[in-house]
């Protein structure tokens, strides 16, 4: 499903075709005629009604029970070995050379899950240096709502809607862009991504760079400032931040930088859990029933790539007030709140803390045809109120790919978090002759290193593994009409 998926790629990202995970058949049709682009796909997904063996055993054991109580509700009875039905239409027309119209649709259907999205968007270019992007939605969910107020899930029906918009003007020198998102209470869209609703998100971009100069040590110098400010569809804030971040461009491919960054986040129980009443109490410890944190941040990067051999990265910052939402990290990290502390069963009580980051790359290809790059990343928050961590987790990323000739390839990728101990390998060959056609066979294995039982908790030494997948998939394009 990744080749010519830009055709179904919009500013809301409706549209994730990995939400595709298990189909027991899939169709898609793209093409282009005259001015007007179209996609088209279809899938019957087997995965949410795949359940694991020890799932399955349960339901076994539930249904003989039953047999001497007839009222018993066994939970996954009815989604078991059920498939997720997914479409997707899309629709795009060129009006002139520079600008267009288009319009989609989504639909995903499971059970007890129904959800159906529909919307517009549009490209133009107002002048030869601005242009102008938007995009509207609207979304019918019938599904289970958690509703703060009586702490409890409804199956009902929602409706949202959902809006995005961009105005970019781009100079020699300047850049400046407008942009912002918002979604209603209600949003969903299940075969793309929800994030956070209930928000509207509005920013602004400003760059400066001066003209480059090769010859110089120096090559441009570049300044720019991002900001942002959140707020619900009731007016109270939700966060705001501006990034104000500096760079030099040196000889050799090389570029370094540093910025700071001001910022304020709040957030509210009703999004964590029930709303306080006065017989009951609220999703967050104490009598506030919202937490909020002021924030800076100072940061530096580097990057260079000396030769053509060679790529590295790495950006280090430091943060003081980043909220930690008192959820806790796994057996490793439990929640370390003051109300925690005193009693693990005790609502959330989120609270700030500082942060410490680091983002690093290195790319090596000692031949055009293979090449490796190891990704580090790793992020600890450390509680200000209690002083102990919150959360330290380091990720190991392994990437290599061999080109065993112009249509013939193998990639290899190892994945490891230090915070959840899985280890994820990735084994996949490819062959794509020619723009569209492709065919790949490949293997994924899933497996945790001194890990924690899921259904147990019991610390579990040395490697299990948790599934394995072997995959082939294969992709054809049409280039006759019909």
């Amino acid at each position: 499903f990744l080749e010519r998926i830009d055709i179904f790629n919009t500013r809301m990202n409706v549209v994730n075709t990995r939400a595709i995970v298990d189909p027991d058949i899939a169709l898609k049709l793209t093409g282009r005629r005259g001015k007007n682009t179209f996609g088209v796909l279809y899938a019957s997904d087997n995965a949410p009604g795949n359940y694991s063996l020890d799932e399955r055993e349960s339901l076994f054991n539930c249904r003989q029970r039953r047999l001497t109580n007839p009222s018993l509700v066994c939970g996954i009875e009815r989604f078991v070995d059920q498939n997720a039905d997914i479409g997707i239409i899309r629709l795009k027309r060129d009006i002139g050379t520079q600008h267009n119209l288009g319009f989609f649709a989504t639909t995903y259907n499971f059970t007890e899950r129904h959800n159906n999205t529909a919307g517009f968007d549009g490209r133009f270019r107002l002048s030869p240096k601005t242009v102008a992007e938007f995009q509207i939605l609207g979304t019918h969910s019938r599904r289970f709502f958690y509703d703060p107020d009586l702490n409890r899930t409804l199956y009902r029906s929602g409706n949202g809607f959902g809006y995005s918009y961009s105005i970019e003007r781009s100079d020699r020198n300047l850049f400046i862009t407008l942009n912002g998102v918002g979604r209603t209470g209600d949003y969903r869209a299940d075969v793309g991504f929800t994030p956070r609703t209930d928000t509207n998100q509005h920013r602004s971009f400003v760059q400066y760079q001066t003209d480059r100069d090769t010859k110089k040590k120096i090559i441009f110098k570049r300044l720019n400032n991002d900001s942002v400010i959140s707020f619900d569809w009731r007016g109270r804030s939700q966060n705001w931040q501006s990034n104000t971040q500096g760079m030099l461009g040196l000889q050799r491919q090389t570029f370094v930088g540093a910025g700071v960054e001001f910022g304020y986040e709040r957030v509210f129980e009703s999004e964590f859990g029930a709303n306080r009443t006065a017989f009951r109490r609220g999703a967050f410890f104490g009598e506030d029933s919202e937490r909020s944190a002021q924030r800076k941040e100072l940061y530096g990067f580097i990057e260079t790539s000396p030769n053509k051999k060679i790529f590295a990265f790495v950006v280090v910052s430091h943060g003081w007030g980043q909220l930690d939402y008192d959820l806790g990290a796994g057996p490793d990290f439990p929640r370390v709140s003051r109300a925690a502390l005193l009693n693990p069963n005790n609502p959330l009580d989120p609270g700030a803390g500082n942060q410490f980051y680091i983002e690093s790359t290195f790319r090596y290809q000692p031949t055009s045809v293979w090449q490796i790059q190891l990704n580090y990343n790793k992020v600890r928050l450390v509680r200000n109120d209690t002083g102990r961590t919150a959360f330290d987790d380091n990720i190991f990323s392994l990437r290599s790919t061999y080109q065993f000739t112009r249509d013939i390839f193998a990639r290899l990728r190892l994945d490891y978090s230090t915070l959840s101990t899985r280890l994820r390998p990735q084994l996949v060959f490819g062959w794509t002759p020619s723009p569209g056609t492709a065919l790949y066979a490949g293997y994924n294995d899933d497996l945790n290193y001194n890990g924690f039982n899921p259904f147990n908790g019991l610390l579990e030494p040395g490697f299990r593994g948790n599934g394995r997948t072997f995959f082939i998939k294969a992709s054809y394009l049409f280039r006759k009409s019909f």
